[in-house]
């Protein structure tokens, strides 16, 4: 068996492609396993393994060929590539990058099976399994997405995940390595080596390099501590920046002096390393080095963060975050101080599991979030600080049981772990959540996923006559205009309710390879998609009733239930509901 591997994308998406490798081969221990990575990435993919066979996609030829001559010249190009690569055709082609180049190179591979996202032969953006649908939709919805894209790269190539988070093969030879880089820096005993890592793709996405000073001033006046400046020939000069702010030999200056494989060596022989959200940051968990990682600007913890358990990552706790519109001040790098920043390295530095504390001055403005691994071998994270569950962490929760259980059928386990960690890292709700409003709003989008499906079941039965009767294709118009009105519905609930945009822009992603059927197979597809997003819509009701009336007991002293609970009780009453039945 062939199997062919696309991701056409950066560093930290490469590295966090290793758990589908790992995934294929444990499947299919006797096939071929091909890796397409782009030439500029050579060196990353070099470290995934375990695959066959590494292709190098020339990306840079490619563009040049663009620049030059057009289009003509670099299609001859990439012809002239499949045909020398792309021998035999693979038996199955996994694309994980969400790009449309990707997605033609998926569907010339020529593959008899297609994973992910591929130009379907009408010229149609097509993805498959469903997990694939659901990473591409989440992109336009990622305030509710609850799953990081290490586990939809695994899900989207029709795996389970292992729980094993990154865990390259090489990590064993890069630990070793670490330890010898390690000891040439003659560091007295007791001396903590820590990582610093203070570049990222976007100036934005950069804490401040005097931030980083102070912080590492602050763990030096706490113990023996000595820094490794890391990054790229780009990041040299933020290095320095912070080396220029400590005391003389407090700092080792790295960063443009390595290659990746001698940077995965000294990342896997720090303690610790603090690092914006970047691509080494990845490569660090990948060789077994526990991360506080910072999220700033567009970066977002649930879909990027650190894979694996024992990492923390901070993301400003404001009401911009993350950023959808460029800012002029970046109030995000100062709601991370270094002083929070100095406490949790302290912390983790001991290699206890860092406790769940309550609120304290100087945390006020910052989430501190802990990387687990849940019953179903999903990454996770939960706060540090307890506080009263918010309106956005409940609505995360419930899409995380809801689309589980749509897509992969649901974990008996997940219920009670989630019933504990609510208990332990939250509060019960100070208000209402707006409950009342989102669910009415859940059930009439329910409402409406049945009409529609009973307009697309009218229109399945009418298409074998409408091309005959002018009176049955006159029917059949009715109930597309009907159809029409639904979509509307739909549409407008999700640009109301934020927390139903995900389950709304999924039944369109569905909805969109069925245009241009003929009528009886489009009412056939109609039907199943209206379908699938009623039952959906159905999971995150039972979803929230559990949340609200099983998880948010009722206060220990007073005995009175919390205001998201009564709200959504109220609500079930008035919708005419019966009791939820946890599953």
């Amino acid at each position: 068996m062939d199997i062919l591997v696309i991701n056409l994308m950066r560093l930290g998406d490469l590295v966090q492609s290793a758990p589908v490798l790992r995934g294929l081969r444990a499947r299919h221990p006797r096939a071929r396993l091909t890796l397409a990575a782009m030439d500029i990435f050579r060196e990353a993919a070099s470290l995934l393994g375990p695959v066959d066979r590494l292709l190098t996609f020339p990306s840079l030829e490619l563009a040049l060929s663009l620049d030059r001559e057009g289009w003509p010249s670099a299609s001859r190009l990439l012809a002239r590539w499949l045909h020398e690569h792309l021998r035999p055709r693979p038996d199955l082609t996994v694309n994980l990058t969400p790009t449309l180049l990707a997605g033609l190179l998926a569907r010339v591979s020529g593959a008899r099976e297609i994973r992910g996202l591929a130009v379907s032969p009408q010229r149609e953006l097509a993805t498959w399994p469903a997990w694939a649908s659901y990473s591409l939709v989440v992109s336009k919805a990622r305030s509710a997405n609850p799953f990081n894209v290490v586990d939809l790269f695994v899900r989207g190539a029709g795996l389970a995940p292992d729980g094993q988070g990154l865990a390259l093969p090489a990590a064993p030879e890069f630990r070793a390595l670490g330890r010898q880089r390690r000891a040439g820096l003659s560091l007295p005993a007791g001396t903590a080596l820590i990582g610093l890592m203070p570049g990222a793709s976007q100036p934005e996405r950069q804490w401040p390099p005097e931030k980083f000073a102070q912080a590492a001033g602050r763990l030096l006046q706490a113990r023996p501590c000595h820094f490794l400046l890391l990054g790229g020939a780009g990041e040299r000069r933020l290095g320095q920046a912070i080396q220029s702010r400590l005391p003389a030999n407090a700092a080792t200056l790295k960063a443009g002096e390595t290659d990746l494989r001698e940077l995965a060596a000294w990342l896997a022989g720090v303690d610790l390393l603090i690092t914006n959200d970047t691509g080494p940051m990845h490569l660090a968990a990948s060789v077994g080095t526990r991360v506080l990682a910072l999220f700033l600007a567009s970066a977002r913890v649930r879909d990027t963060g650190p894979a694996g358990p024992g990492h923390v990552a901070l993301e400003p706790r404001l009401a911009c975050h993350p950023c959808r519109h460029p800012c002029p001040r970046l109030a995000c790098h100062e709601a991370i101080t270094p002083q929070v920043v100095g406490d949790l390295v302290l912390e983790m530095l001991t290699g206890a599991t860092l406790a769940v504390r309550e609120e304290a001055p100087g945390w006020h403005r910052v989430n501190v979030l802990a990387t687990r691994v849940d019953p179903g071998g999903y990454q996770s994270v939960l706060p540090l600080v307890r506080r009263a569950l918010s309106r956005e962490d409940f609505w995360l929760w419930v899409h995380r049981l809801a689309w589980e259980r749509l897509l992969a059928g649901g974990h008996s386990a997940l219920t009670s772990w989630l019933a504990a960690a609510l208990a332990k890292h939250h509060r019960p709700p100070a208000d209402g959540l707006g409950l009342s409003d989102s669910l009415t709003a859940l059930s009439e989008l329910v409402d409406l996923a049945r009409q529609g499906q009973t307009r697309a079941r009218e229109i399945r039965a009418l298409g074998a006559a409408a091309a005959r009767s002018p009176l049955a294709m006159a029917r059949v118009r009715r109930e597309l205009a009907a159809v029409e009105a639904v979509d509307q519905g739909l549409r407008r609930l999700a640009a109301g309710f934020p927390e139903l945009a995900a389950l709304v822009e999924f039944f369109f992603q569905d909805q969109r390879i069925t245009e241009g059927r003929e009528l009886a197979l489009l009412g056939q597809d109609l039907a199943r998609a209206y379908d699938t997003l009623g039952r959906l819509g159905e999971h995150c009701q039972e979803a929230a009733a559990w949340l609200a009336g099983e998880c948010l007991a009722p206060d220990r002293e007073t005995g009175a239930a919390p205001a998201a609970a009564q709200a959504l009780q109220l609500s079930r009453v008035n919708q005419g509901c019966q009791p939820p039945v946890a599953r």
